[in-house]
Protein backbone atom coordinates (compact mmCIF):
# COMPACT_ATOMS: atom_id res chain seq x y z
CA UNK A 1 0.00 0.00 0.00
CA UNK A 2 0.92 3.89 -0.40
CA UNK A 3 -0.07 6.52 2.08
CA UNK A 4 -2.38 9.14 0.02
CA UNK A 5 -3.36 6.71 -2.63
CA UNK A 6 -6.88 5.50 -0.63
CA UNK A 7 -6.74 1.59 -1.67
CA UNK A 8 -4.75 1.73 -4.11
CA UNK A 9 -1.55 -1.08 -4.16
CA UNK A 10 1.49 -0.81 -5.74
CA UNK A 11 4.20 -3.09 -6.20
CA UNK A 12 7.84 -2.39 -7.06
CA UNK A 13 10.63 -3.74 -8.97
CA UNK A 14 14.64 -2.55 -9.03
CA UNK A 15 16.01 -3.72 -11.97
CA UNK A 16 19.32 -4.98 -11.28
CA UNK A 17 20.49 -6.85 -14.28
CA UNK A 18 24.30 -7.77 -13.94
CA UNK A 19 28.01 -6.96 -15.39
CA UNK A 20 27.80 -3.59 -17.18
CA UNK A 21 29.99 -3.61 -20.74
CA UNK A 22 29.81 0.52 -20.43
CA UNK A 23 30.85 0.35 -16.66
CA UNK A 24 33.36 -2.72 -17.30
CA UNK A 25 32.15 -3.98 -13.91
CA UNK A 26 28.87 -4.56 -12.57
CA UNK A 27 26.91 -1.54 -11.41
CA UNK A 28 25.18 -2.83 -8.65
CA UNK A 29 27.89 -2.80 -5.63
CA UNK A 30 29.39 0.05 -7.34
CA UNK A 31 29.15 2.79 -3.93
CA UNK A 32 28.19 6.54 -3.54
CA UNK A 33 28.29 8.41 -0.33
CA UNK A 34 29.03 4.77 1.24
CA UNK A 35 26.20 2.47 -0.06
CA UNK A 36 25.85 0.76 -2.98
CA UNK A 37 23.71 1.68 -5.98
CA UNK A 38 21.67 -1.17 -5.64
CA UNK A 39 20.79 -0.52 -1.73
CA UNK A 40 20.22 3.42 -2.81
CA UNK A 41 17.75 2.71 -5.08
CA UNK A 42 15.84 -0.54 -2.63
CA UNK A 43 15.54 1.60 0.05
CA UNK A 44 14.47 5.13 -1.99
CA UNK A 45 11.30 2.49 -3.60
CA UNK A 46 11.01 0.47 0.02
CA UNK A 47 9.90 4.40 0.94
CA UNK A 48 6.88 3.88 -0.99
CA UNK A 49 5.46 0.50 -1.52
CA UNK A 50 5.86 -2.50 1.48
CA UNK A 51 5.81 -4.97 -1.64
CA UNK A 52 9.48 -5.12 -3.18
CA UNK A 53 11.33 -7.36 -5.97
CA UNK A 54 14.80 -6.82 -6.76
CA UNK A 55 15.09 -8.23 -10.75
CA UNK A 56 18.53 -10.09 -11.30
CA UNK A 57 19.95 -11.32 -15.01
CA UNK A 58 21.59 -14.39 -13.56
CA UNK A 59 20.91 -16.77 -10.42
CA UNK A 60 24.51 -17.30 -9.65
CA UNK A 61 24.65 -13.32 -8.91
CA UNK A 62 22.54 -14.07 -5.99
CA UNK A 63 24.46 -14.78 -3.18
CA UNK A 64 26.26 -10.94 -3.93
CA UNK A 65 22.73 -9.38 -4.74
CA UNK A 66 21.81 -10.82 -1.09
CA UNK A 67 24.86 -9.41 0.91
CA UNK A 68 24.05 -5.93 -0.68
CA UNK A 69 20.39 -6.09 0.45
CA UNK A 70 21.36 -7.91 4.01
CA UNK A 71 18.20 -6.56 6.35
CA UNK A 72 16.02 -5.95 3.71
CA UNK A 73 12.45 -7.29 3.09
CA UNK A 74 12.66 -7.51 -0.51
CA UNK A 75 12.03 -10.47 -2.85
CA UNK A 76 15.45 -11.52 -5.42
CA UNK A 77 13.87 -12.62 -8.48
CA UNK A 78 16.08 -13.94 -11.97
CA UNK A 79 15.34 -12.93 -15.40
CA UNK A 80 13.48 -15.59 -17.69
CA UNK A 81 15.43 -14.70 -20.59
CA UNK A 82 19.56 -14.32 -20.12
CA UNK A 83 20.84 -11.24 -21.93
CA UNK A 84 17.89 -9.77 -22.89
CA UNK A 85 19.20 -6.19 -20.89
CA UNK A 86 16.67 -4.23 -19.28
CA UNK A 87 13.56 -5.28 -20.88
CA UNK A 88 14.12 -9.15 -19.53
CA UNK A 89 13.73 -7.33 -16.19
CA UNK A 90 10.60 -5.55 -16.65
CA UNK A 91 8.99 -8.18 -18.26
CA UNK A 92 9.80 -10.39 -15.08
CA UNK A 93 8.85 -7.45 -13.25
CA UNK A 94 5.67 -7.58 -14.63
CA UNK A 95 5.24 -11.37 -14.80
CA UNK A 96 5.64 -11.75 -10.79
CA UNK A 97 4.15 -8.32 -9.20
CA UNK A 98 1.50 -9.04 -6.75
CA UNK A 99 -0.35 -5.80 -7.66
CA UNK A 100 -2.07 -4.32 -10.65
CA UNK A 101 0.49 -1.21 -10.05
CA UNK A 102 3.98 -1.80 -10.25
CA UNK A 103 6.53 0.39 -10.09
CA UNK A 104 10.06 0.35 -11.92
CA UNK A 105 13.14 1.66 -11.28
CA UNK A 106 16.75 0.77 -12.35
CA UNK A 107 19.19 0.49 -9.82
CA UNK A 108 21.82 2.55 -11.04
CA UNK A 109 19.92 5.65 -9.92
CA UNK A 110 21.93 6.94 -6.59
CA UNK A 111 19.12 9.63 -5.77
CA UNK A 112 15.79 8.33 -6.49
CA UNK A 113 13.82 10.91 -4.11
CA UNK A 114 10.47 9.22 -2.41
CA UNK A 115 8.43 11.93 -2.82
CA UNK A 116 8.92 12.26 -6.66
CA UNK A 117 8.46 8.56 -6.72
CA UNK A 118 4.71 8.92 -4.82
CA UNK A 119 3.83 11.52 -7.45
CA UNK A 120 4.52 9.66 -10.24
CA UNK A 121 2.29 6.81 -8.44
CA UNK A 122 -0.37 9.38 -7.87
CA UNK A 123 -0.52 10.15 -11.67
CA UNK A 124 -0.84 6.74 -12.49
CA UNK A 125 -3.75 5.93 -9.95
CA UNK A 126 -5.43 8.88 -11.97
CA UNK A 127 -5.10 7.05 -15.49
CA UNK A 128 -6.61 3.61 -14.97
CA UNK A 129 -6.33 3.30 -19.03
CA UNK A 130 -3.07 4.30 -19.15
CA UNK A 131 -0.70 1.03 -19.61
CA UNK A 132 2.18 3.57 -18.77
CA UNK A 133 3.41 6.27 -16.59
CA UNK A 134 6.89 7.64 -17.09
CA UNK A 135 9.22 10.37 -15.95
CA UNK A 136 9.28 13.25 -17.72
CA UNK A 137 12.69 15.33 -18.37
CA UNK A 138 14.11 17.91 -20.55
CA UNK A 139 15.88 14.94 -23.03
CA UNK A 140 12.89 12.47 -22.77
CA UNK A 141 10.59 10.04 -21.04
CA UNK A 142 12.49 8.05 -18.21
CA UNK A 143 11.83 4.07 -18.63
CA UNK A 144 13.45 2.67 -15.63
CA UNK A 145 12.01 5.57 -13.48
CA UNK A 146 7.99 4.97 -14.33
CA UNK A 147 5.01 3.27 -13.15
CA UNK A 148 3.59 0.43 -15.63
CA UNK A 149 -0.22 -1.77 -15.12
CA UNK A 150 0.05 -5.11 -15.78
CA UNK A 151 -1.53 -4.93 -19.08
CA UNK A 152 1.94 -3.64 -20.20
CA UNK A 153 3.04 -6.98 -20.26
CA UNK A 154 2.33 -8.51 -23.62
CA UNK A 155 3.34 -5.22 -25.09
CA UNK A 156 6.41 -5.39 -23.08
CA UNK A 157 7.13 -9.41 -24.49
CA UNK A 158 6.12 -8.97 -27.94
CA UNK A 159 9.03 -6.05 -27.84
CA UNK A 160 10.93 -8.36 -26.73
CA UNK A 161 10.13 -11.58 -28.98
CA UNK A 162 11.13 -9.21 -31.93
CA UNK A 163 14.39 -9.14 -30.80
CA UNK A 164 14.35 -5.06 -29.95
CA UNK A 165 15.88 -3.98 -26.71
CA UNK A 166 15.90 -0.26 -26.57
CA UNK A 167 13.52 0.39 -23.48
CA UNK A 168 12.84 3.94 -24.68
CA UNK A 169 11.54 2.43 -27.87
CA UNK A 170 9.06 0.21 -25.86
CA UNK A 171 7.59 3.74 -24.46
CA UNK A 172 6.47 4.97 -28.11
CA UNK A 173 4.79 1.58 -28.35
CA UNK A 174 2.61 1.72 -24.83
CA UNK A 175 2.20 5.39 -25.83
CA UNK A 176 2.62 6.40 -21.53
CA UNK A 177 1.49 9.74 -19.92
CA UNK A 178 4.93 11.52 -18.37
CA UNK A 179 5.04 13.24 -14.68
CA UNK A 180 6.60 16.55 -16.55
CA UNK A 181 9.50 18.18 -14.91
CA UNK A 182 8.03 21.48 -14.06
CA UNK A 183 5.41 19.04 -12.03
CA UNK A 184 8.44 16.91 -9.85
CA UNK A 185 11.05 19.29 -10.17
CA UNK A 186 8.93 21.19 -7.33
CA UNK A 187 10.50 18.05 -5.01
CA UNK A 188 13.31 17.21 -6.68
CA UNK A 189 15.10 20.56 -7.59
CA UNK A 190 18.10 19.19 -8.51
CA UNK A 191 16.87 16.58 -10.84
CA UNK A 192 18.30 13.93 -8.96
CA UNK A 193 15.87 10.93 -9.59
CA UNK A 194 16.50 11.59 -13.34
CA UNK A 195 20.54 10.66 -12.86
CA UNK A 196 21.80 8.04 -13.48
CA UNK A 197 25.53 6.46 -14.00
CA UNK A 198 26.65 4.29 -16.53
CA UNK A 199 30.25 4.69 -17.05
CA UNK A 200 33.53 5.03 -14.65
CA UNK A 201 33.20 9.26 -15.74
CA UNK A 202 29.55 8.94 -14.22
CA UNK A 203 29.98 7.50 -10.86
CA UNK A 204 33.47 9.61 -10.60
CA UNK A 205 31.93 12.85 -11.68
CA UNK A 206 29.06 11.98 -9.74
CA UNK A 207 27.92 15.16 -6.66
CA UNK A 208 27.71 12.86 -3.98
CA UNK A 209 31.16 11.70 -4.52
CA UNK A 210 33.41 14.90 -4.22
CA UNK A 211 36.50 15.17 -6.86
CA UNK A 212 39.33 14.10 -4.47
CA UNK A 213 41.18 17.64 -6.29
CA UNK A 214 38.61 19.97 -5.05
CA UNK A 215 38.49 18.63 -1.85
CA UNK A 216 42.94 18.25 -1.14
CA UNK A 217 45.64 20.13 -2.02
CA UNK A 218 49.20 18.92 -3.08
CA UNK A 219 52.38 20.17 -1.20
CA UNK A 220 55.96 20.20 -1.16
CA UNK A 221 57.14 19.10 3.21
CA UNK A 222 60.26 17.96 4.67
CA UNK A 223 60.27 14.67 6.42
CA UNK A 224 62.18 13.62 9.04
CA UNK A 225 62.53 9.83 10.50
CA UNK A 226 65.82 9.17 12.37
CA UNK A 227 67.05 12.21 12.54
CA UNK A 228 67.17 12.70 8.47
CA UNK A 229 65.34 14.88 6.68
CA UNK A 230 64.10 14.53 2.70
CA UNK A 231 61.83 16.40 0.88
CA UNK A 232 58.55 14.84 -0.18
CA UNK A 233 55.38 15.70 -2.34
CA UNK A 234 52.33 15.10 0.25
CA UNK A 235 48.58 15.57 0.12
CA UNK A 236 46.59 17.71 2.35
CA UNK A 237 43.20 18.90 2.83
CA UNK A 238 41.83 21.80 1.58
CA UNK A 239 40.38 24.43 3.74
CA UNK A 240 37.92 26.93 2.27
CA UNK A 241 35.25 29.64 3.35
CA UNK A 242 31.77 29.14 2.60
CA UNK A 243 29.26 31.95 2.68
CA UNK A 244 25.87 30.70 3.32
CA UNK A 245 23.15 32.56 2.11
CA UNK A 246 19.12 32.57 2.18
CA UNK A 247 16.15 34.49 0.99
CA UNK A 248 12.54 33.52 0.54
CA UNK A 249 9.73 34.57 -1.85
CA UNK A 250 10.69 38.18 -2.65
CA UNK A 251 13.27 38.50 -0.02
CA UNK A 252 17.06 39.61 -0.84
CA UNK A 253 19.37 36.79 0.08
CA UNK A 254 20.92 37.30 3.65
CA UNK A 255 24.20 35.68 5.13
CA UNK A 256 23.37 33.50 7.78
CA UNK A 257 26.70 31.58 8.70
CA UNK A 258 30.33 31.32 7.15
CA UNK A 259 32.26 28.38 8.05
CA UNK A 260 35.54 26.96 7.07
CA UNK A 261 34.87 23.72 4.90
CA UNK A 262 36.16 21.14 2.73
CA UNK A 263 34.62 21.45 -0.94
CA UNK A 264 32.02 18.65 -2.15
CA UNK A 265 28.84 18.65 -0.21
CA UNK A 266 28.18 22.45 -0.07
CA UNK A 267 23.87 21.96 -0.70
CA UNK A 268 24.28 19.67 1.87
CA UNK A 269 26.21 21.50 4.51
CA UNK A 270 24.02 24.70 3.89
CA UNK A 271 20.57 22.12 3.85
CA UNK A 272 21.68 20.71 7.43
CA UNK A 273 22.70 23.93 9.02
CA UNK A 274 19.56 25.79 8.19
CA UNK A 275 17.29 22.88 9.45
CA UNK A 276 19.33 22.89 12.27
CA UNK A 277 18.64 26.39 13.01
CA UNK A 278 15.15 26.43 12.41
CA UNK A 279 15.23 28.32 9.27
CA UNK A 280 14.35 25.62 6.77
CA UNK A 281 10.76 23.99 6.60
CA UNK A 282 10.46 20.35 4.97
CA UNK A 283 10.51 20.63 1.66
CA UNK A 284 11.77 24.24 1.58
CA UNK A 285 14.42 24.87 -0.29
CA UNK A 286 13.34 26.34 -4.31
CA UNK A 287 16.52 25.97 -5.73
CA UNK A 288 20.14 26.88 -4.95
CA UNK A 289 22.93 29.21 -6.96
CA UNK A 290 26.64 29.74 -5.96
CA UNK A 291 28.67 33.39 -6.41
CA UNK A 292 28.62 35.72 -9.27
CA UNK A 293 31.90 34.42 -11.51
CA UNK A 294 32.17 38.58 -12.60
CA UNK A 295 32.60 39.09 -8.85
CA UNK A 296 33.63 36.41 -6.62
CA UNK A 297 37.21 34.91 -7.69
CA UNK A 298 35.84 31.70 -6.65
CA UNK A 299 31.76 31.11 -7.13
CA UNK A 300 31.43 28.13 -5.28
CA UNK A 301 32.79 29.59 -1.92
CA UNK A 302 29.21 31.69 -1.66
CA UNK A 303 26.14 29.40 -1.94
CA UNK A 304 22.88 31.14 -2.04
CA UNK A 305 19.75 28.86 -1.07
CA UNK A 306 16.42 30.28 -2.19
CA UNK A 307 13.25 29.17 0.25
CA UNK A 308 9.72 28.58 -0.90
CA UNK A 309 8.94 30.73 2.71
CA UNK A 310 9.63 33.79 3.97
CA UNK A 311 13.28 33.47 5.86
CA UNK A 312 12.47 34.42 9.55
CA UNK A 313 16.12 35.13 11.31
CA UNK A 314 13.96 37.05 14.37
CA UNK A 315 14.12 33.41 16.43
CA UNK A 316 18.01 32.82 15.93
CA UNK A 317 18.78 36.73 16.16
CA UNK A 318 20.22 35.99 19.90
CA UNK A 319 22.62 32.94 18.08
CA UNK A 320 25.58 33.43 16.34
CA UNK A 321 25.60 33.78 12.89
CA UNK A 322 29.54 33.21 12.05
CA UNK A 323 31.20 30.65 12.73
CA UNK A 324 34.22 28.66 11.99
CA UNK A 325 34.49 24.62 11.58
CA UNK A 326 35.79 24.30 15.26
CA UNK A 327 33.69 27.19 16.81
CA UNK A 328 30.48 25.23 17.53
CA UNK A 329 28.23 26.32 20.43
CA UNK A 330 29.70 29.93 20.20
CA UNK A 331 27.36 31.97 21.62
CA UNK A 332 24.43 29.71 21.48
CA UNK A 333 21.34 29.37 23.79
CA UNK A 334 20.70 26.83 26.16
CA UNK A 335 19.70 23.55 26.11
CA UNK A 336 16.00 25.11 27.28
CA UNK A 337 16.11 27.14 23.76
CA UNK A 338 16.93 23.59 22.01
CA UNK A 339 13.72 22.64 23.07
CA UNK A 340 11.94 24.58 21.28
CA UNK A 341 13.02 23.31 18.27
CA UNK A 342 13.34 19.70 19.27
CA UNK A 343 11.40 16.90 21.18
CA UNK A 344 12.24 14.06 22.90
CA UNK A 345 13.40 10.93 21.01
CA UNK A 346 11.20 7.65 20.51
CA UNK A 347 13.60 4.90 21.68
CA UNK A 348 13.93 3.03 17.96
CA UNK A 349 14.06 -1.14 18.59
CA UNK A 350 15.39 -2.54 15.56
CA UNK A 351 12.72 -5.19 13.90
CA UNK A 352 15.21 -8.17 15.10
CA UNK A 353 15.53 -6.82 18.68
CA UNK A 354 17.54 -4.77 21.09
CA UNK A 355 20.88 -3.56 18.92
CA UNK A 356 23.54 -6.14 19.69
CA UNK A 357 26.80 -4.29 20.85
CA UNK A 358 28.24 -6.38 18.44
CA UNK A 359 26.99 -4.55 15.37
CA UNK A 360 27.56 -1.32 17.27
CA UNK A 361 31.09 -1.97 18.41
CA UNK A 362 31.77 -2.49 14.54
CA UNK A 363 30.56 0.53 13.10
CA UNK A 364 33.62 3.09 13.93
CA UNK A 365 35.98 0.40 11.43
CA UNK A 366 33.34 0.41 8.66
CA UNK A 367 33.10 4.32 8.84
CA UNK A 368 36.96 4.36 8.54
CA UNK A 369 37.03 1.92 5.86
CA UNK A 370 34.47 4.34 3.61
CA UNK A 371 36.56 7.21 4.18
CA UNK A 372 38.69 7.97 1.34
CA UNK A 373 39.25 11.77 2.13
CA UNK A 374 41.15 10.61 5.89
CA UNK A 375 43.17 7.81 4.16
CA UNK A 376 44.73 10.45 1.32
CA UNK A 377 45.14 12.82 4.38
CA UNK A 378 45.25 12.01 7.92
CA UNK A 379 42.96 15.06 8.56
CA UNK A 380 39.42 15.23 8.17
CA UNK A 381 36.52 14.27 10.11
CA UNK A 382 33.50 12.36 9.66
CA UNK A 383 29.70 11.36 10.23
CA UNK A 384 28.60 8.14 9.40
CA UNK A 385 24.87 7.63 9.32
CA UNK A 386 24.04 3.72 9.62
CA UNK A 387 20.59 1.54 9.65
CA UNK A 388 20.27 -0.96 12.81
CA UNK A 389 21.93 -3.34 10.79
CA UNK A 390 25.24 -1.92 10.62
CA UNK A 391 24.55 -0.70 7.12
CA UNK A 392 26.47 2.45 5.82
CA UNK A 393 23.55 4.36 4.29
CA UNK A 394 25.19 8.05 4.06
CA UNK A 395 28.64 9.54 4.35
CA UNK A 396 30.36 12.87 4.91
CA UNK A 397 34.01 13.94 5.41
CA UNK A 398 34.95 17.83 6.18
CA UNK A 399 37.53 19.58 7.86
CA UNK A 400 34.84 20.60 10.50
CA UNK A 401 33.18 17.98 12.96
CA UNK A 402 29.97 20.41 12.99
CA UNK A 403 30.09 19.99 9.22
CA UNK A 404 30.55 17.02 8.61
CA UNK A 405 26.95 16.13 10.43
CA UNK A 406 25.35 18.84 9.03
CA UNK A 407 25.81 17.42 5.45
CA UNK A 408 24.90 14.48 6.68
CA UNK A 409 21.46 15.23 7.92
CA UNK A 410 21.07 17.73 4.79
CA UNK A 411 21.26 15.06 2.58
CA UNK A 412 18.45 13.61 4.66
CA UNK A 413 16.46 17.26 4.62
CA UNK A 414 16.99 17.23 1.11
CA UNK A 415 15.06 14.20 0.48
CA UNK A 416 12.54 14.59 3.12
CA UNK A 417 13.39 11.85 5.10
CA UNK A 418 13.03 12.95 8.37
CA UNK A 419 13.12 12.50 10.95
CA UNK A 420 15.74 10.18 11.01
CA UNK A 421 14.66 7.08 13.76
CA UNK A 422 16.29 4.45 12.15
CA UNK A 423 19.93 5.86 11.33
CA UNK A 424 22.51 5.51 14.18
CA UNK A 425 24.68 8.59 14.22
CA UNK A 426 28.62 7.75 14.24
CA UNK A 427 30.92 10.04 15.11
CA UNK A 428 34.94 10.08 13.98
CA UNK A 429 36.01 12.54 17.40
CA UNK A 430 34.84 13.90 20.50
CA UNK A 431 31.27 15.19 20.93
CA UNK A 432 29.83 17.91 21.93
CA UNK A 433 26.67 19.83 23.17
CA UNK A 434 26.22 21.42 19.55
CA UNK A 435 26.33 17.78 18.11
CA UNK A 436 24.01 15.84 20.31
CA UNK A 437 21.91 19.31 19.32
CA UNK A 438 22.22 18.71 15.85
CA UNK A 439 21.24 14.98 16.37
CA UNK A 440 17.96 15.84 18.64
CA UNK A 441 16.90 18.68 15.81
CA UNK A 442 17.13 15.35 13.14
CA UNK A 443 15.64 12.99 15.40
CA UNK A 444 18.87 10.46 15.90
CA UNK A 445 17.96 7.80 18.46
CA UNK A 446 21.61 7.03 18.77
CA UNK A 447 24.98 9.15 18.72
CA UNK A 448 28.26 6.80 18.89
CA UNK A 449 31.63 8.81 19.07
CA UNK A 450 35.36 7.03 19.18
CA UNK A 451 36.21 10.46 21.68
CA UNK A 452 34.92 11.69 24.16
CA UNK A 453 31.34 13.49 25.44
CA UNK A 454 31.38 16.60 27.38
CA UNK A 455 29.25 16.80 30.13
CA UNK A 456 26.62 19.12 28.18
CA UNK A 457 26.54 16.73 25.74
CA UNK A 458 25.53 14.43 28.26
CA UNK A 459 22.98 16.31 29.67
CA UNK A 460 21.27 17.19 26.76
CA UNK A 461 21.31 13.32 25.31
CA UNK A 462 19.41 12.48 28.63
CA UNK A 463 16.86 15.76 28.17
CA UNK A 464 16.14 14.28 24.90
CA UNK A 465 16.40 10.62 25.06
CA UNK A 466 19.38 10.23 22.98
CA UNK A 467 21.39 7.25 23.88
CA UNK A 468 25.15 8.65 23.83
CA UNK A 469 28.02 6.35 23.38
CA UNK A 470 31.49 7.43 24.04
CA UNK A 471 34.83 5.88 23.30
CA UNK A 472 33.37 3.35 20.74
CA UNK A 473 35.83 1.08 19.76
Amino acid sequence: MVDGFGDAAVSAAVLAGGASRRMGRDKRSARVAGSSLLRRAVDAVLAVSDDVQVVISEEGDRAGVDRLLAGTAVRVTTDARVGAGPLAGLETALEQAREDLVLVVAADHPELVPDVLRSLIGRAVEAPSCRATALGTDAGAQPLVAVYRRTALPVVSAHLDSGRRRAVDLLDALDPQLLEPASWRTLDPEGRTARDVDTPADLAAYDTVPDRADRTRRRSIVRVRGGSARDFDDVVVAEDPLEIRACGPGQSPRTVVTTMRTRGHDVDLAAGWLHGEGLLRPGGIERTETGDPLIHAQPDDQLTIHLSHPLDLEGVAHRHTAATASCGICGRASIDELGARASTVPEVVPAGGPLPWATLAALPDRLRDAQDLFTATGAIHATGLFTPEGELTTLREDIGRHNALDAAIGHHVRTRELPLHDRICVLSGRVGFELVAKAAVAGLPIVAAVGAPSELAVRTAERFGITLVGFLR
